[in-house]
């Protein structure tokens, strides 16, 4: 079981004109809302990590003037949930991310007024979402929705962006699997998925690439700042942190994996040197090692995979991190040139830690349950990438869980499956 922390929020339009607050009254930085007290409702916890009674405040800041007005003062309400995400655009609007088992987003016009209100459900909707919709609101499926008791999630590594298209204003989600959420917020609309022409489509494309590019571009100018934070606190703002740069560090992913998505070339220096960072993600176990740790890096699986789209070889960095039983870094050969011809050495009998002495960590790592008659079986897949002429082949080792012991049940070089399907950018996107 797992709880959600609902901290106050803070978002600033990209020319600093609008600044855009949620600030609840549980935590004593708000009045308490008028009316009936906001239903908790349909949440798995209820306590201070479950706050609500938020309170929206859109402020803007003129030129010569020592404080922000206030545009326009919003109450959450009803079973409305607590917001996780905010953005305001230079214009004035607000767009206003609820989460919990009734995921909304939420676009408020410069004025105050509501003017698209979107539910956001997965194939399967939990019983509140079966309730009536606030009158007027839309529905939108998210294809890859993940639900767990600390509410539905839909938005990791996902990319949100406000632009502008043949004098309409738009805002739009673009999530890590490849759909978006349109929203048209000149004509206070959801934009059907199935209405955008080649002509929309294209600007969107356009608008993520420049998105993605400025954002790159701004960090590699601040490099030595982004790699002081990075080595300081690691990549995980906390929605509390009023930092803008690190508000940027946590749009990083997302941006390298869009590189990727959008054969940026221009881009190719920035992944680069993302893949230099050395920043720990989370830690897991292996079955292969059986018992040793293993550290998965937040920017090099994904910058590394993004390369290999734009055709060029990655520089070798480990994507993974092998820990000796003391948690020490197992020292394993990198940057190999003749990697392949090590590969293809490789006999069943070895163990995990002479596959790596001999060809070093994985590019890539999976694990995959299978049923059988003893119960079920677990295998964990080792894919290492390598670019033959003009094709990429992937050549995959699969160990088997027996017991105590791992062994290798399967060697073999195969046309690199990443490029006929996106299971690789899931395993790493969609956490």
């Amino acid at each position: 079981m797992s709880t959600i922390a609902y901290a106050d929020r803070v978002a600033t339009s990209p020319e600093g004109r609008f600044t855009l607050t949620a600030h609840s009254s549980d935590d004593g930085t708000a009045p308490q809302p008028p009316g009936p007290p906001v239903s908790t409702e349909g949440f798995a916890f209820k306590g201070h990590e479950l706050q609500n009674g938020f309170r929206y405040r859109l402020m803007e800041h003129s030129p010569g003037s020592p404080e922000a007005r206030v545009v326009w003062e919003r109450w959450q309400v009803g079973r409305e949930n607590s917001p996780h995400e905010l953005h305001v655009s230079d214009d004035g609007w607000s767009v206003l991310r609820t989460h919990g088992f009734n995921p909304e987003v939420i676009a408020v016009a410069p004025s105050g007024r509501d003017a698209v209100r979107v539910r956001i459900h997965g194939p399967e909707r939990t019983p509140v979402q079966c309730e009536a919709p606030v009158a007027g609101s839309h529905d939108w499926l998210a294809l890859r929705m993940v639900g767990s008791t600390g509410g539905m999630f839909w938005t990791s590594n996902a990319w949100p962006y406000f632009f502008r298209d043949g004098g309409t204003d738009f805002f739009v989600w673009r999530t890590h699997w490849g759909q978006r959420l349109v929203l048209d917020l000149t004509h206070a609309t959801l934009v059907p998925e199935d209405a955008a022409d080649a002509a929309r489509v294209h600007a969107m494309d356009a608008a993520e690439e420049r998105g993605v590019s400025a954002l790159l571009s701004e960090l590699a100018e601040r490099w030595e700042e982004v790699r002081a934070l990075v080595a300081e606190n690691g990549t995980s703002a906390g929605p509390e942190t009023l930092d803008p740069l690190r508000d940027k560090l946590e749009r990083v992913v997302a941006a390298l994996h869009l590189v990727g998505v959008h054969r940026i070339q221009a881009c190719l220096p920035f992944l680069q040197q993302w893949e230099t960072v050395d920043a720990l993600l989370y830690t897991t176990s292996s079955i292969a090692g059986r018992g040793a740790s293993l550290e998965v890096q937040t920017f090099r699986p994904i910058a590394q995979h993004s390369q290999r789209l734009l055709g060029v070889s990655p520089l070798g960095f480990a994507a993974y991190r092998f820990l000796d039983f003391d948690e020490a870094r197992r020292q394993v050969p990198g940057h190999l040139t003749d990697r392949r011809e090590r590969l293809m050495a490789l006999k069943r009998k070895m163990s995990a830690r002479q596959v790596l002495e001999q060809v070093g960590a994985p590019d890539h790592l999976s694990r995959q349950s299978l049923s059988a008659e003893d119960g079920t079986r677990w295998t964990e897949h080792w894919d290492y990438d390598s670019q033959v002429e003009d094709r990429w082949v992937t050549f995959r080792i699969i160990w088997e869980a027996r017991g105590s012991r791992a062994r290798i049940v399967t060697l073999e070089e195969v046309a690199a499956p990443w490029l006929q399907s996106d299971a690789r950018v899931r395993e790493l996107l969609g956490l």
